[in-house]
Protein backbone atom coordinates (compact mmCIF):
# COMPACT_ATOMS: atom_id res chain seq x y z
CA UNK A 1 0.00 0.00 0.00
CA UNK A 2 1.10 3.21 -0.81
CA UNK A 3 -0.77 5.97 1.52
CA UNK A 4 -0.91 5.30 5.43
CA UNK A 5 -4.24 3.54 6.75
CA UNK A 6 -5.58 6.03 9.29
CA UNK A 7 -9.34 4.84 8.94
CA UNK A 8 -10.84 1.82 8.54
CA UNK A 9 -14.64 1.64 7.62
CA UNK A 10 -16.57 -1.84 8.54
CA UNK A 11 -19.60 -1.91 6.68
CA UNK A 12 -22.45 -4.52 6.42
CA UNK A 13 -23.77 -5.19 3.21
CA UNK A 14 -27.55 -5.23 2.03
CA UNK A 15 -29.30 -6.79 -0.87
CA UNK A 16 -30.82 -3.54 -2.57
CA UNK A 17 -34.40 -4.03 -3.77
CA UNK A 18 -33.62 -2.84 -7.25
CA UNK A 19 -29.83 -3.96 -8.01
CA UNK A 20 -29.17 -0.32 -8.03
CA UNK A 21 -26.49 0.20 -5.23
CA UNK A 22 -26.38 4.20 -5.76
CA UNK A 23 -29.08 4.82 -3.68
CA UNK A 24 -27.75 2.95 -0.97
CA UNK A 25 -26.56 3.34 2.64
CA UNK A 26 -23.62 1.54 1.91
CA UNK A 27 -22.53 4.35 -0.70
CA UNK A 28 -23.98 7.01 1.41
CA UNK A 29 -21.26 5.93 4.31
CA UNK A 30 -17.82 4.80 1.55
CA UNK A 31 -18.79 8.39 0.60
CA UNK A 32 -19.00 10.17 3.56
CA UNK A 33 -16.28 8.45 5.42
CA UNK A 34 -13.49 8.20 2.96
CA UNK A 35 -11.95 5.60 4.39
CA UNK A 36 -8.29 4.25 3.21
CA UNK A 37 -9.61 0.68 3.71
CA UNK A 38 -12.92 -1.13 4.25
CA UNK A 39 -14.19 -4.25 5.33
CA UNK A 40 -17.57 -5.20 3.24
CA UNK A 41 -19.16 -7.74 5.83
CA UNK A 42 -21.89 -9.43 3.63
CA UNK A 43 -23.34 -13.50 3.22
CA UNK A 44 -23.14 -15.57 0.50
CA UNK A 45 -26.24 -16.47 -1.66
CA UNK A 46 -27.95 -19.77 -0.98
CA UNK A 47 -30.54 -21.99 -3.28
CA UNK A 48 -33.61 -19.69 -0.84
CA UNK A 49 -32.24 -16.53 -1.01
CA UNK A 50 -29.78 -14.25 -2.89
CA UNK A 51 -26.44 -13.16 -0.75
CA UNK A 52 -25.10 -9.58 -0.60
CA UNK A 53 -21.55 -10.20 -1.21
CA UNK A 54 -22.20 -10.07 -4.52
CA UNK A 55 -22.60 -6.62 -4.86
CA UNK A 56 -19.69 -5.56 -3.47
CA UNK A 57 -17.44 -5.05 -6.70
CA UNK A 58 -20.56 -2.37 -8.05
CA UNK A 59 -19.62 -0.93 -4.13
CA UNK A 60 -15.47 -0.43 -5.11
CA UNK A 61 -16.37 0.19 -8.50
CA UNK A 62 -18.44 3.46 -7.50
CA UNK A 63 -15.74 4.61 -4.79
CA UNK A 64 -12.94 3.68 -6.74
CA UNK A 65 -11.50 1.19 -4.06
CA UNK A 66 -8.12 -0.69 -5.38
CA UNK A 67 -7.66 -4.49 -4.60
CA UNK A 68 -5.33 -3.84 -1.61
CA UNK A 69 -7.94 -1.17 0.07
CA UNK A 70 -10.75 -3.43 1.28
CA UNK A 71 -11.40 -7.18 2.03
CA UNK A 72 -14.69 -9.27 2.56
CA UNK A 73 -15.76 -10.96 5.46
CA UNK A 74 -18.44 -13.74 4.86
CA UNK A 75 -20.94 -14.67 7.25
CA UNK A 76 -21.86 -18.05 6.76
CA UNK A 77 -25.18 -17.56 8.54
CA UNK A 78 -26.02 -13.99 8.35
CA UNK A 79 -29.20 -15.05 11.06
CA UNK A 80 -26.94 -16.41 13.37
CA UNK A 81 -26.19 -13.71 16.02
CA UNK A 82 -23.61 -16.03 18.08
CA UNK A 83 -21.24 -16.80 14.93
CA UNK A 84 -22.04 -13.74 13.06
CA UNK A 85 -20.67 -11.40 16.28
CA UNK A 86 -17.65 -13.82 17.29
CA UNK A 87 -16.64 -13.10 13.28
CA UNK A 88 -16.67 -9.84 13.83
CA UNK A 89 -14.72 -9.40 17.24
CA UNK A 90 -12.38 -11.86 15.51
CA UNK A 91 -12.35 -8.70 12.44
CA UNK A 92 -11.86 -5.87 14.30
CA UNK A 93 -9.37 -7.35 16.68
CA UNK A 94 -7.24 -7.93 13.47
CA UNK A 95 -7.49 -4.66 11.98
CA UNK A 96 -6.02 -2.98 15.18
CA UNK A 97 -3.15 -5.41 14.78
CA UNK A 98 -2.70 -5.38 11.28
CA UNK A 99 -3.14 -1.31 11.27
CA UNK A 100 -2.14 -0.12 15.01
CA UNK A 101 -3.48 3.31 15.51
CA UNK A 102 -5.81 3.66 12.75
CA UNK A 103 -9.18 4.88 13.34
CA UNK A 104 -11.95 2.24 13.10
CA UNK A 105 -15.51 2.80 12.57
CA UNK A 106 -18.47 0.39 12.31
CA UNK A 107 -21.32 1.02 10.15
CA UNK A 108 -24.24 -1.17 10.95
CA UNK A 109 -27.27 0.41 8.63
CA UNK A 110 -27.22 -2.14 6.34
CA UNK A 111 -27.72 -6.43 6.57
CA UNK A 112 -29.60 -8.37 8.14
CA UNK A 113 -30.92 -7.23 11.73
CA UNK A 114 -28.78 -10.40 13.16
CA UNK A 115 -25.94 -8.62 11.12
CA UNK A 116 -26.58 -4.99 12.71
CA UNK A 117 -26.98 -6.61 16.10
CA UNK A 118 -23.72 -8.70 15.66
CA UNK A 119 -21.32 -5.45 14.47
CA UNK A 120 -23.06 -3.04 17.17
CA UNK A 121 -22.36 -5.38 20.03
CA UNK A 122 -18.99 -6.37 18.67
CA UNK A 123 -18.17 -2.22 18.20
CA UNK A 124 -19.30 -1.34 21.77
CA UNK A 125 -17.62 -4.86 23.51
CA UNK A 126 -14.26 -4.01 22.34
CA UNK A 127 -12.80 -2.10 24.99
CA UNK A 128 -9.40 -1.82 23.49
CA UNK A 129 -7.52 1.03 22.09
CA UNK A 130 -8.38 3.01 19.47
CA UNK A 131 -12.19 2.35 20.32
CA UNK A 132 -14.27 1.22 17.21
CA UNK A 133 -16.81 4.08 16.47
CA UNK A 134 -20.34 3.24 16.12
CA UNK A 135 -21.95 4.93 12.71
CA UNK A 136 -25.41 5.00 11.57
CA UNK A 137 -26.88 5.97 8.40
CA UNK A 138 -30.43 7.98 8.90
CA UNK A 139 -32.56 10.38 7.06
CA UNK A 140 -35.63 12.62 6.99
CA UNK A 141 -38.33 9.58 6.61
CA UNK A 142 -41.38 10.31 4.56
CA UNK A 143 -44.82 9.20 5.31
CA UNK A 144 -44.43 5.70 4.89
CA UNK A 145 -41.89 5.64 6.86
CA UNK A 146 -39.00 5.31 4.36
CA UNK A 147 -35.89 7.34 3.65
CA UNK A 148 -36.35 10.01 1.53
CA UNK A 149 -32.96 9.85 -0.89
CA UNK A 150 -30.84 12.53 -1.17
CA UNK A 151 -31.29 13.32 2.86
CA UNK A 152 -29.13 10.67 4.30
CA UNK A 153 -25.75 11.31 6.16
CA UNK A 154 -23.38 9.14 7.70
CA UNK A 155 -23.49 10.09 11.55
CA UNK A 156 -22.01 8.96 14.64
CA UNK A 157 -24.56 7.22 17.02
CA UNK A 158 -25.69 9.35 19.93
CA UNK A 159 -24.85 8.76 23.26
CA UNK A 160 -22.53 5.55 22.62
CA UNK A 161 -19.86 6.83 25.24
CA UNK A 162 -22.59 6.53 27.91
CA UNK A 163 -23.77 3.03 26.41
CA UNK A 164 -19.89 2.15 26.75
CA UNK A 165 -19.37 3.85 30.19
CA UNK A 166 -22.61 2.43 31.76
CA UNK A 167 -21.09 -1.47 30.60
CA UNK A 168 -17.92 -0.11 33.07
CA UNK A 169 -20.37 1.30 35.19
CA UNK A 170 -21.92 -2.75 35.56
CA UNK A 171 -18.31 -3.99 36.50
CA UNK A 172 -17.78 -1.15 39.11
CA UNK A 173 -20.42 -2.05 40.54
CA UNK A 174 -19.54 -5.69 40.96
CA UNK A 175 -16.60 -4.42 42.26
CA UNK A 176 -18.25 -2.41 44.54
CA UNK A 177 -20.27 -5.70 46.36
CA UNK A 178 -16.93 -6.92 46.98
CA UNK A 179 -15.48 -3.78 48.70
CA UNK A 180 -13.19 -3.40 46.40
CA UNK A 181 -12.86 0.45 45.66
CA UNK A 182 -9.52 0.57 44.08
CA UNK A 183 -10.76 -1.49 41.77
CA UNK A 184 -14.10 0.51 41.07
CA UNK A 185 -12.07 3.73 41.10
CA UNK A 186 -10.44 2.18 37.40
CA UNK A 187 -12.97 1.29 36.11
CA UNK A 188 -15.08 4.81 36.46
CA UNK A 189 -11.52 6.12 35.43
CA UNK A 190 -11.69 4.72 32.22
CA UNK A 191 -15.69 5.55 31.84
CA UNK A 192 -14.91 8.72 32.57
CA UNK A 193 -12.02 9.14 29.64
CA UNK A 194 -14.94 9.03 27.12
CA UNK A 195 -16.62 11.73 25.78
CA UNK A 196 -19.71 11.14 27.68
CA UNK A 197 -22.49 13.52 28.45
CA UNK A 198 -22.26 16.18 31.70
CA UNK A 199 -24.88 14.96 33.72
CA UNK A 200 -24.02 11.38 33.48
CA UNK A 201 -20.30 12.74 34.12
CA UNK A 202 -21.22 15.00 36.92
CA UNK A 203 -22.76 11.30 38.41
CA UNK A 204 -19.29 9.52 37.75
CA UNK A 205 -16.92 11.66 39.04
CA UNK A 206 -18.73 11.89 42.88
CA UNK A 207 -19.15 8.29 42.98
CA UNK A 208 -15.47 7.50 41.84
CA UNK A 209 -14.31 10.27 44.79
CA UNK A 210 -16.57 8.22 47.16
CA UNK A 211 -14.99 5.27 46.08
CA UNK A 212 -11.37 6.77 46.54
CA UNK A 213 -12.55 8.40 49.84
CA UNK A 214 -13.49 4.71 51.01
CA UNK A 215 -10.46 3.17 49.41
CA UNK A 216 -8.07 5.41 51.69
CA UNK A 217 -10.32 4.78 54.91
CA UNK A 218 -9.74 0.77 54.27
CA UNK A 219 -5.73 1.88 54.00
CA UNK A 220 -6.11 4.11 57.13
CA UNK A 221 -5.31 7.30 54.54
CA UNK A 222 -7.86 9.32 56.82
CA UNK A 223 -6.27 12.52 56.28
CA UNK A 224 -7.33 12.19 52.44
CA UNK A 225 -10.42 10.15 53.19
CA UNK A 226 -11.60 13.20 55.43
CA UNK A 227 -10.81 15.57 52.33
CA UNK A 228 -12.55 13.34 49.94
CA UNK A 229 -16.05 13.12 52.09
CA UNK A 230 -15.78 15.94 53.22
CA UNK A 231 -16.29 17.55 49.50
CA UNK A 232 -19.99 15.94 50.03
CA UNK A 233 -20.22 16.82 54.04
CA UNK A 234 -23.38 17.20 54.11
CA UNK A 235 -24.73 13.61 52.81
CA UNK A 236 -21.51 11.85 54.75
CA UNK A 237 -21.51 14.14 57.97
CA UNK A 238 -22.12 11.39 60.03
CA UNK A 239 -19.79 9.13 58.96
CA UNK A 240 -17.10 12.26 59.00
CA UNK A 241 -17.99 12.30 62.84
CA UNK A 242 -16.66 9.30 63.10
CA UNK A 243 -13.56 9.38 61.14
CA UNK A 244 -12.66 12.57 63.45
CA UNK A 245 -12.84 10.22 66.15
CA UNK A 246 -10.42 7.70 64.16
CA UNK A 247 -8.25 10.64 63.31
CA UNK A 248 -8.18 11.45 67.00
CA UNK A 249 -7.61 8.17 67.88
CA UNK A 250 -4.12 7.83 65.39
CA UNK A 251 -2.63 10.84 66.55
CA UNK A 252 -2.93 9.69 69.75
CA UNK A 253 -1.06 6.69 69.26
CA UNK A 254 1.48 7.90 66.47
CA UNK A 255 2.21 11.31 67.90
CA UNK A 256 5.66 11.70 70.28
CA UNK A 257 6.39 14.98 69.03
CA UNK A 258 4.06 18.23 69.37
CA UNK A 259 3.36 17.64 72.81
CA UNK A 260 2.78 20.90 74.97
CA UNK A 261 5.15 19.74 77.21
CA UNK A 262 7.74 16.58 77.37
CA UNK A 263 6.24 15.50 80.87
CA UNK A 264 2.82 14.95 78.63
CA UNK A 265 1.44 11.80 78.76
CA UNK A 266 1.87 10.28 75.13
CA UNK A 267 -1.78 9.56 75.21
CA UNK A 268 -3.69 12.26 76.60
CA UNK A 269 -5.39 13.13 73.60
CA UNK A 270 -7.71 10.20 73.74
CA UNK A 271 -9.39 12.04 77.13
CA UNK A 272 -10.94 14.65 74.78
CA UNK A 273 -12.68 12.39 72.14
CA UNK A 274 -16.30 11.43 72.39
CA UNK A 275 -15.71 8.03 71.53
CA UNK A 276 -12.34 6.53 71.26
CA UNK A 277 -13.95 3.22 71.28
CA UNK A 278 -15.11 3.59 68.06
CA UNK A 279 -11.82 2.51 66.79
CA UNK A 280 -12.53 -0.63 67.40
CA UNK A 281 -15.49 -1.35 65.82
CA UNK A 282 -13.68 0.27 62.78
CA UNK A 283 -11.15 -2.15 62.88
CA UNK A 284 -14.22 -4.85 63.14
CA UNK A 285 -15.68 -3.83 59.93
CA UNK A 286 -12.71 -3.75 57.73
CA UNK A 287 -11.59 -7.12 58.87
CA UNK A 288 -15.56 -7.72 57.77
CA UNK A 289 -14.59 -6.24 54.29
CA UNK A 290 -11.44 -8.35 54.10
CA UNK A 291 -13.22 -11.77 55.17
CA UNK A 292 -15.71 -10.45 52.12
CA UNK A 293 -13.18 -10.66 49.78
CA UNK A 294 -11.73 -13.68 50.83
CA UNK A 295 -8.88 -12.65 52.66
CA UNK A 296 -9.11 -14.84 55.55
CA UNK A 297 -5.57 -13.74 57.19
CA UNK A 298 -5.65 -10.25 56.78
CA UNK A 299 -8.98 -10.25 58.58
CA UNK A 300 -7.52 -12.34 61.53
CA UNK A 301 -5.02 -9.83 62.01
CA UNK A 302 -7.11 -6.96 61.88
CA UNK A 303 -8.77 -8.55 64.49
CA UNK A 304 -6.31 -9.36 66.58
CA UNK A 305 -5.50 -5.41 66.90
CA UNK A 306 -9.11 -4.87 67.69
CA UNK A 307 -8.88 -6.60 70.34
CA UNK A 308 -5.49 -5.23 71.44
CA UNK A 309 -6.87 -1.88 71.06
CA UNK A 310 -9.88 -2.66 72.74
CA UNK A 311 -7.92 -3.62 76.10
CA UNK A 312 -5.06 -0.63 74.91
CA UNK A 313 -7.93 1.69 75.68
CA UNK A 314 -9.46 0.50 78.54
CA UNK A 315 -6.11 0.36 80.55
CA UNK A 316 -5.74 4.21 79.35
CA UNK A 317 -8.73 5.68 80.07
CA UNK A 318 -9.60 3.46 83.26
CA UNK A 319 -6.42 3.46 84.47
CA UNK A 320 -4.10 5.41 82.92
CA UNK A 321 -1.77 2.69 81.67
CA UNK A 322 -0.02 3.34 78.40
CA UNK A 323 0.66 -0.41 77.18
CA UNK A 324 3.77 0.97 75.13
CA UNK A 325 5.49 2.49 78.19
CA UNK A 326 3.83 0.95 81.54
CA UNK A 327 4.44 3.21 84.70
CA UNK A 328 4.24 0.41 87.07
CA UNK A 329 2.84 2.43 89.82
CA UNK A 330 -0.32 2.47 88.11
CA UNK A 331 -0.23 -1.64 87.89
CA UNK A 332 -2.52 -3.36 90.61
CA UNK A 333 -0.28 -4.19 93.69
CA UNK A 334 -0.36 -8.05 93.89
CA UNK A 335 0.78 -7.61 89.81
CA UNK A 336 4.18 -5.08 90.60
CA UNK A 337 6.56 -6.88 91.32
CA UNK A 338 6.16 -9.89 88.42
CA UNK A 339 6.25 -7.26 86.37
CA UNK A 340 9.26 -5.35 88.16
CA UNK A 341 11.59 -8.59 86.61
CA UNK A 342 11.09 -7.43 83.45
CA UNK A 343 12.00 -3.90 83.42
CA UNK A 344 15.46 -3.24 81.36
CA UNK A 345 17.69 -0.26 81.69
CA UNK A 346 16.79 1.90 79.10
CA UNK A 347 13.78 0.01 77.30
CA UNK A 348 9.79 0.80 78.18
CA UNK A 349 7.46 -1.94 79.57
CA UNK A 350 5.34 -3.33 77.16
CA UNK A 351 2.27 -5.19 77.48
CA UNK A 352 1.12 -7.58 74.60
CA UNK A 353 -2.46 -8.52 74.09
CA UNK A 354 -2.70 -11.64 76.77
CA UNK A 355 -0.88 -9.52 79.27
CA UNK A 356 -2.88 -6.11 79.13
CA UNK A 357 -6.51 -8.60 79.24
CA UNK A 358 -5.19 -10.21 82.52
CA UNK A 359 -3.73 -6.50 84.11
CA UNK A 360 -7.44 -5.20 82.89
CA UNK A 361 -9.02 -8.13 84.52
CA UNK A 362 -6.62 -7.88 87.96
CA UNK A 363 -8.52 -4.53 89.01
CA UNK A 364 -11.50 -5.46 90.69
CA UNK A 365 -13.46 -2.20 90.45
CA UNK A 366 -13.45 -1.84 86.25
CA UNK A 367 -16.27 -2.66 84.12
CA UNK A 368 -15.09 -5.00 82.34
CA UNK A 369 -13.05 -7.11 85.20
CA UNK A 370 -15.71 -9.85 85.43
CA UNK A 371 -16.13 -10.50 81.71
CA UNK A 372 -12.40 -10.44 81.38
CA UNK A 373 -12.07 -13.11 83.56
CA UNK A 374 -14.88 -15.26 82.47
CA UNK A 375 -14.13 -14.74 78.80
CA UNK A 376 -9.90 -15.49 78.82
CA UNK A 377 -10.50 -19.46 77.77
CA UNK A 378 -12.33 -18.19 74.77
CA UNK A 379 -9.53 -15.14 73.79
CA UNK A 380 -6.74 -17.96 74.07
CA UNK A 381 -8.55 -20.03 71.73
CA UNK A 382 -9.01 -17.45 69.25
CA UNK A 383 -5.58 -16.47 69.58
CA UNK A 384 -3.73 -19.88 69.22
CA UNK A 385 -5.86 -19.88 65.67
CA UNK A 386 -4.16 -16.67 65.28
CA UNK A 387 -1.18 -17.63 65.76
CA UNK A 388 -1.01 -20.52 63.42
CA UNK A 389 -1.92 -18.12 60.51
CA UNK A 390 1.08 -16.33 57.96
CA UNK A 391 0.32 -12.65 59.49
CA UNK A 392 1.00 -13.90 63.01
CA UNK A 393 3.69 -16.69 63.65
CA UNK A 394 2.83 -19.43 61.07
CA UNK A 395 2.61 -20.82 57.63
CA UNK A 396 -0.91 -22.01 58.07
CA UNK A 397 -3.32 -20.82 55.72
CA UNK A 398 -6.58 -19.17 57.34
CA UNK A 399 -9.27 -20.73 55.07
CA UNK A 400 -12.62 -20.17 55.03
CA UNK A 401 -13.41 -22.90 56.95
CA UNK A 402 -11.44 -21.66 59.66
CA UNK A 403 -12.43 -18.10 59.48
CA UNK A 404 -16.39 -19.37 59.89
CA UNK A 405 -15.39 -21.58 62.97
CA UNK A 406 -12.80 -19.65 64.76
CA UNK A 407 -11.82 -16.24 63.12
CA UNK A 408 -15.87 -14.48 63.43
CA UNK A 409 -15.69 -15.39 67.52
CA UNK A 410 -12.70 -13.18 67.56
CA UNK A 411 -15.18 -10.38 66.05
CA UNK A 412 -18.25 -11.93 68.62
CA UNK A 413 -15.78 -11.56 71.23
CA UNK A 414 -14.78 -7.86 70.79
CA UNK A 415 -18.03 -6.82 70.49
CA UNK A 416 -19.67 -8.23 73.43
CA UNK A 417 -16.36 -6.14 75.50
CA UNK A 418 -17.57 -3.23 73.71
CA UNK A 419 -21.71 -3.77 74.54
CA UNK A 420 -20.69 -4.47 78.43
CA UNK A 421 -18.71 -0.97 78.22
CA UNK A 422 -21.80 0.58 76.70
CA UNK A 423 -24.35 -1.28 79.04
CA UNK A 424 -22.54 0.15 81.95
CA UNK A 425 -22.36 4.02 80.72
CA UNK A 426 -18.40 3.46 80.38
CA UNK A 427 -19.07 4.43 76.61
CA UNK A 428 -21.21 6.76 74.38
CA UNK A 429 -20.74 4.78 71.61
CA UNK A 430 -21.11 6.89 67.68
CA UNK A 431 -23.36 5.13 65.06
CA UNK A 432 -20.62 3.08 62.81
CA UNK A 433 -21.75 0.85 59.80
CA UNK A 434 -20.40 -1.44 57.20
CA UNK A 435 -19.59 0.80 54.11
CA UNK A 436 -21.41 1.33 51.18
CA UNK A 437 -21.06 -1.10 48.68
CA UNK A 438 -23.25 -1.12 45.26
CA UNK A 439 -25.80 1.76 46.60
CA UNK A 440 -22.99 3.84 45.87
CA UNK A 441 -24.67 3.90 42.60
CA UNK A 442 -28.04 4.51 42.92
CA UNK A 443 -27.86 8.10 41.94
CA UNK A 444 -26.75 6.99 38.80
CA UNK A 445 -29.21 7.22 36.40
Amino acid sequence: MSAPIRRILVLNVGKPENRDVAQRSETVALREAQPDYVVFVGSHPTRSQAGSVEYVDEYVRLVSLSPDRYEVLVLPDPDDLVDCYQRLVLCLEGLRARFPGAELLADYTAGTKTMSAALALAAVDNEQSPEVKLRLVRGQRGQEATVIPGTESFVAVPGIHDLRARRLVSRARDALERFDYAAADRLLGQALQREISPSLRGQLERVRNLCRAFDAWDRYDLERTATLLGIYREDWYQWLKVLQQLQGVTRAFTAKENRQSPDQPRLIDLDQLRDPYVAVEDLLLNAERRAAQGRYDDAMARVYRALELFVQLRLWLGHRIDTGDVDLTRLPEDLRSQYATRLERGRPLTLALLQAWDVLAAFPDDPLADWLRAERGRLLDWTRHRNYSLLAHGFTPVTQNVWREYGCRGIELCREGLAVLAEKKMRRPLKHCQFPQADLLSQVS
